[in-house]
């Protein structure tokens, strides 16, 4: 076993004399805000009308006592959503970081490969229920103590913070876990009163997104606190998952895939332009045919590479293609901008496959200057 590279020690008592932020009252705010209306609304007048008493008995209420050691030996699998430069402190050098984690909780655990256009990977861990929880924990403390903001860097979904509460470098930070909507209703319980119960009994902030994750039915719950606090709350969200284990079947897991293929699926899906990515270099700037035009949006930090130096990538990009491309000014409040491209349906096409090609590039550069800082 390798030396430890954490001095946490974790235990199931409330923690004192801590001067992190107080969660409890807006993290429960902003966790009513993020869970779905339709929770509240199905409830019927005879349900309203039932006693304290009575509430507590109905199922996924209470949470799962600490205590009782009849899952101790269950097996969970966890998915945790991390961007390229949080993964970087994670693996650590070498691989150093992983590896301590494994050997010191007997889990096994991996991080996705970064896929082109892409700012996130995923983070998997698999144990029992109290391994695991201790495994996410060091995660945690590895994000910590490497002080990187990366929770705030994004302003899009699902890296953006849900949370309106700034972590306190050295001392608190997020973990986003990917859980199937079927197993939602144990964690968040009758009328939020699970979640809630987390929220005070740990003292975090915990917040599950309205939308699932693009191409799946997994919804993001967003864990944020002390390494402490967080393990507490973790070791009673692995004893809600595993009541309802049997309902991940069929689930359709989230995959990220970058700008690439989201914005060329939906434009193609939306357009009457060719599917075919071949071309002749030498005869498409002659080529005859309808004018077209088509809109697509990328993030604001990335449009500048896009650009280039006094504007020489964009203008190669309409030299090569014979296409225009107009671009819309960077607007208070929104995170994208609007690259519009007018032309022949092949010349936008090549116009497209440019663009996508330098994002690429510079998702490559980006990734692997994070991974070498």
């Amino acid at each position: 076993m390798t030396e430890s590279l954490f001095d946490t020690k974790f235990n199931s008592e409330p923690t004192t004399g801590s001067t992190v932020p107080n969660f409890k009252n807006q993290s429960n705010d902003d966790s009513n805000q993020q869970q779905e209306p339709q929770q509240q609304q199905q409830q019927d007048p005879q349900q309203q009308q039932q006693t304290k008493e009575e509430f507590d008995q109905l199922p996924s209420t209470q949470l799962p006592s600490l205590d009782d050691d009849s899952n101790n030996s269950a097996l969970i699998n966890y998915r945790v959503l991390v961007s390229a430069k949080e993964a970087g402190c994670l693996i650590g050098q070498n691989g150093q970081v992983i590896d301590s984690i494994r050997d010191e909780t007997n889990t096994k655990a991996g991080i996705s490969k970064l896929q082109p256009g892409s700012h996130e990977r995923i983070l998997t861990v698999s144990g029992t229920l109290d391994d695991s929880s201790k495994a996410l924990s060091f995660f945690a403390q590895a994000l910590v103590n490497s002080n990187i903001e990366a929770q705030n860097f994004y302003s899009y979904f699902p890296l953006k913070q849900l949370s309106s509460i700034p972590n306190i470098i050295g001392e608190t930070t997020v973990l986003r876990l990917l859980v199937p909507n079927s197993q939602m209703g144990t964690l968040i319980g009758s009328k939020g009163i699970r979640i809630q119960q987390i929220q005070t009994t740990c003292n975090i902030s915990m917040i599950a997104s309205k939308s699932f994750l693009p191409g799946s039915n997994e919804r993001l719950v967003e864990l944020q606190g002390t390494v402490d606090n967080l393990y507490d709350s973790l070791r009673i969200i692995s004893r809600c998952l595993i009541e309802d284990f049997s309902s991940i079947v069929g689930t359709n897991y989230y995959i990220p895939r970058g700008y690439n293929y989201n914005s060329r699926s939906f434009n193609k899906k939306s357009s009457n332009y060719s599917n075919n990515n071949h071309y002749n270099n030498n005869n498409h700037h002659n080529q005859n045919g309808p004018v077209t035009s088509a809109s697509v949006s990328f993030a604001n930090d990335i449009v500048g590479a896009l650009i280039g130096k006094n504007g020489s990538r964009i203008q190669g990009v309409r030299k090569v293609s014979g296409a225009t491309i107009a671009i819309s000014d960077e607007t208070e409040g929104k995170s994208e901008r609007i690259f519009t491209i007018t032309g022949t349906p092949h010349a936008v096409e090549k116009a497209k496959d440019l663009l996508y090609h330098n994002l690429e590039r510079e998702e490559q550069r980006r990734a692997e200057a994070s991974a070498n800082n």
